[in-house]
C-alpha cells in the first residue's frame, strides 16, 4: 500500500512539473519575432553569405566561384567570431547533378564585408 501511494504521488508531481514547464516556457525562453534574425547579433543576408563563399579559397587553393548557398538558421559565436549558420551549399552549381551539402559555416564581418570565418 505504501509503495503504490508513493508511486501515485510521484506521478502527480511529474504531471504538475511538466504542466508548469509547458505553461511557463514562453515566459522563460520566448521565441524570437523573426526566425532568421538573431537578437542583437548581425548576420549576413543570403546574398552576402553567397558572395563570401564565392570569394573564399579552400586550403587546396580551390576557388568556389560557382558555389550556390541557401542560408538557414544562424547563431552567435560558435568556433570563430561572428555567427555560425546552417547552410545548404552546392560547391559547383555548373556541374549537372551536383548534390547539395548541409553544413555549418561561420561568417564574420571584416572591414564592412562578410567573410567566411570557419569552413
Amino acid at each position: 500500500m505504501k509503495g503504490s501511494t508513493g508511486g501515485i504521488v510521484a506521478a502527480i508531481c511529474l504531471v504538475v512539473g511538466f504542466g508548469t514547464g509547458f505553461a511557463l516556457r514562453p515566459v522563460i525562453s520566448p521565441v524570437a519575432a523573426s526566425p532568421a534574425a538573431v537578437a542583437g547579433v548581425a548576420q549576413p543576408t543570403e546574398e552576402e553569405a553567397t558572395a563570401a563563399v564565392r570569394r573564399h579559397r579552400l586550403f587546396t587553393g580551390t576557388s568556389l566561384a560557382n558555389a550556390t548557398l541557401k542560408l538557414g538558421d544562424c547563431s552567435p559565436g560558435g568556433v570563430g567570431p561572428g555567427v555560425t549558420c546552417m547552410t545548404q551549399i552546392v560547391m559547383d552549381a555548373t556541374k549537372p547533378g551536383a548534390a547539395p551539402q548541409n553544413r555549418p559555416v561561420g561568417f564574420a564581418r571584416v572591414n564592412g564585408q562578410w567573410e567566411v570565418a570557419v569552413w
